[in-house]
């Protein structure tokens, strides 16, 4: 299986520094500080990056931070794809008791990677005729490439 690591970050709003990091990895060993040391150690070399909204947001702070070549996934992209009657595709916050707590990017990279597999799954029970269709309008798309590239199509 490729080596893939689930990530999210928590950036100020009004100064657009980095706050508080997390990843986690398929073997559930995981990072969760605001080192951007530590996690550039953490998630370099792997060879997918995924995250929920990482294209359109955590990679612009963090991407400088992850070394060497990666593919990133998007499940933003995929899970309107994948489950079009979900109305909402934003990750569950069940761990914050409060709206006013900030979020916590290690619980963010689990959930970012149950709804990875998740996708996966929903996928591969499409049928074979829609699995192609998506790959064929979708595979060459910055926001899909990776996905279709990591379940090898």
């Amino acid at each position: 299986m490729p080596e893939i690591v689930f990530i999210d970050s928590e950036i100020s709003v009004t100064t657009q520094d980095i706050c508080d990091l997390g990843a986690v990895r398929p073997d559930k060993s995981s990072f969760h500080s605001a080192s951007q040391a530590e996690f550039s150690r953490f998630v370099s070399g792997a060879e997918y990056v995924c995250g929920h909204n990482i294209i359109g947001f955590d990679l612009k702070y963090v991407g400088r931070l992850i070394t060497g070549s990666y593919t990133p996934i998007d499940t933003l992209y995929l899970s309107p794809l994948l489950f079009p009657n979900r109305p909402y595709h934003k990750l569950l916050k069940d761990d914050k008791l409060q709206t006013e707590e900030l979020n916590n990017p290690l619980n963010d990279s689990i959930k970012a990677m149950e709804l990875f597999y998740d996708e996966v799954d929903a996928f591969r029970r499409l049928p074979k005729a829609m699995r192609r269709i998506f790959c064929a309008l979708l595979s060459d798309k910055y926001e899909y490439s990776g996905f279709f590239k990591f379940i090898g199509m």
